[in-house]
């Protein structure tokens, strides 16, 4: 037994389905040179977290995938790339942070938010908490919030009167995808089911398409100056046909080929085709809680679910029910 003192924490210890997760008392990090303890309020459970929780990656991507998270089971058992907390102690060389910081965090393919504590370095993607928001609200925006902002202000920035199509909507990224457009003086138009239409709607979409209506691709080929597929759900090179002529698709999802084909797709489609990685930066971050703060980017809270209950909020998104984020407080 450890003399460290304990946490709890939701660990997935193999690869699979909702049943995967079980909650359990792990021991407590400890702050190392130029790092800080933070004891987290809140959390999320996204689509990377179901992705690496059911080894579920876009296609090619799944030999990588193994390296990268463990081949028989998960590598690093605590998923959850967010965090809204408060800072409980640092270690030696810290500067930035002092104990008693309410902070922000997001932590990429690193992970291990789903718990009661995580030890960050204080140079990586760790950004104030803005007072005007609660723990539950900050958390909420960061995946979305940094996924969006990078693809929609320094890949393809938005500029006021643009038409906008933002594919997936009803999700963390989606969400987020519509406010900073708006923000922008975009016109959104969101595509998703039906049954999220009033959702999408209350965060700011124009007009909606139901991407189950037999003619939807056919009725809007060509129409948008920005095309956002937040969730791969069609080939680059069909999707880009949504955007205009000279227009721009964001791949914010896609298949390895895909994204070894960008810099041929402007040749093939007539469109500017982006994508990439989403760099975990504390700039980055920063930007995402300023416009949280400014109301440019709202938290989407879709439901909240208490740590101990997080199989229940792993088997929401494997049913595919999920909107907006699905924030998982520590209590």
């Amino acid at each position: 037994m450890s003399d460290l003192p304990m946490m709890r924490a939701a660990l997935c210890e193999r690869f699979g389905d909702a049943s995967a997760v079980r909650v359990a008392e792990v021991p407590r990090p400890v702050p190392g040179n130029g790092e800080v303890l933070v004891r987290i309020h809140a959390s999320t459970l996204d689509s990377a977290d179901r992705r690496i929780r059911a080894l579920d990656m876009p296609p090619g991507f799944g030999p990588m995938a193994r390296l990268a998270f463990g081949f028989r089971r998960p590598r690093q058992p605590i998923l959850g790339t967010a965090l809204a907390g408060v800072v409980e102690a640092v270690g030696p060389g810290t500067s930035r942070f002092r104990p008693g910081d309410a902070v922000v965090a997001s932590t990429g393919a690193a992970q291990g938010c789903h718990a009661g504590y995580r030890v960050i370095a204080e140079r990586k993607a760790i950004a104030a908490k803005p007072a005007a928001l609660g723990f539950e609200e900050a958390a909420a925006v960061i995946f979305g919030g940094m996924t969006a902002r990078y693809f929609l202000e320094e890949k393809a920035p938005v500029t006021p009167g643009e038409t906008v199509l933002v594919i997936g909507a009803g999700g963390a990224v989606g969400v987020a995808a519509m406010h900073l457009a708006r923000a922008a003086g975009a016109t959104v138009t969101a595509c998703c089911s039906a049954g999220k239409a009033n959702w999408v709607q209350s965060h700011g979409a124009g007009g909606v398409i139901d991407y189950r209506s037999p003619d939807w691709f056919s009725a809007h080929e060509g129409v948008f100056d920005l095309v956002v597929d937040t969730v791969g759900a069609m080939p680059a090179r069909q999707a880009a046909r949504l955007a205009r002529p000279g227009g721009t698709l964001v791949v914010a999802s896609a298949s390895l080929w895909d994204l070894l084909a960008l810099p041929m797709l402007k040749a093939l489609t007539g469109r500017v085709v982006v994508g990439g990685m989403v760099p975990d930066e504390a700039e980055g971050l920063a930007r995402v809680m300023a416009h949280a703060e400014a109301g440019r980017l709202r938290p989407a809270i879709g439901a909240r679910v208490p740590l101990e209950r997080i199989g229940e909020a792993h088997a929401l998104i494997d049913g595919g029910h999920k909107t907006g984020s699905i924030v998982i407080t520590m209590g």
